[in-house]
């Protein structure tokens, strides 16, 4: 029940950023509210899954242990925060001699295990380190290269190989372990409908929590997507045992369900602008 909450929780911000950037509509209240929301759901949603998954290591509800896995996951948050932006400078001129787009290849990615690394040995969720990195990631800290050698290619534009092969292949792994077969049990699809009802309504209502916005609606349908992010959460679950290959496939479904209808509801309440 725990880690269903916390997969409930969960946001894919890239699917609704994707949305406002076909519309051109990045720049408005909207999009700002959205985007910031998401961003926040996503880190209260990483402190759930340590929460959730500490109580599965533990095998019970320990009030201390759960204060200290918040304490941890907020220390390292708050500690990759500030802390983060000196790595990437003394990485940054560790690495001076090698051509720019090398460095910034090799810079960003050893950035990302670094902070992984560091999430796993803080008893946290690697995904957490990750988050955290792509937070803390951008081009600016290679403005300070030799003003000759200017890289017209940034960050996202060097991962997007690794994100064409490896985002691919996560998909199908979660793919293959739904059993299709659970889905035609009676049980699993109310437990299905039940889960994607929570997942639409629980969000929608969020859009109405908003003051001073008119459109309750599009900021409702755009945290709706599960995306990647609640996979992620759901093969944690799996791999900690909590879910079986019923529940597993229950959520893997709730996930394709709502992420499928969240594009075209939030382009049909943004036109709408009400």
């Amino acid at each position: 029940s725990l880690f269903l909450g916390a997969t409930l929780s969960a946001t894919s911000v890239g699917i609704t950023a994707m949305v406002l950037q076909e519309m051109n509509m990045q720049q408005t209240e909207t999009a700002r509210i959205i985007l910031g929301a998401a961003v926040f759901d996503d880190v209260l949603g990483l402190l759930l899954l340590a929460i959730v998954s500490g109580i599965v290591v533990t095998g019970s509800i320990d009030l201390i242990h759960v204060a200290m896995i918040i304490f941890m996951a907020s220390l390292f948050l708050l500690a990759a925060v500030y802390l983060g932006p000196f790595l990437i400078r003394f990485i940054v001129r560790l690495f001076h001699r090698l051509d720019l787009v090398e460095a910034k290849m090799f810079v960003s990615y050893l950035f990302v295990m670094v902070l992984a690394w560091l999430a796993n040995l803080s008893g946290l969720a690697t995904i957490i380190g990750a988050f955290t990195a792509g937070l803390i990631l951008h081009d600016a800290y290679f403005e300070s290269w030799n003003n000759d050698r200017k890289c017209p290619i940034c960050i996202k534009d060097l991962i997007m190989p690794l994100e064409v092969i490896l985002v691919p292949i996560f998909f199908v792994l979660m793919g293959i372990q739904v059993k299709l077969e659970t889905l035609l049990q009676p049980g699993v699809m109310m437990l299905t409908a039940g889960l994607v009802v929570a997942a639409i309504i629980g969000k929608l209502l969020s859009g109405f929590g908003v003051f001073g916005s008119s459109n309750r609606w599009a900021i409702g349908v755009g945290m709706m997507p599960r995306g990647e992010v609640g996979l992620v959460f759901a093969a944690i679950g799996k791999s900690l045992g909590v879910m079986d290959d019923a529940l597993f496939s229950a959520v893997v479904l709730m996930v394709i369900v709502t992420t499928l209808l969240s594009p075209p509801l939030l382009k049909y309440y943004l036109r709408r602008g009400d």
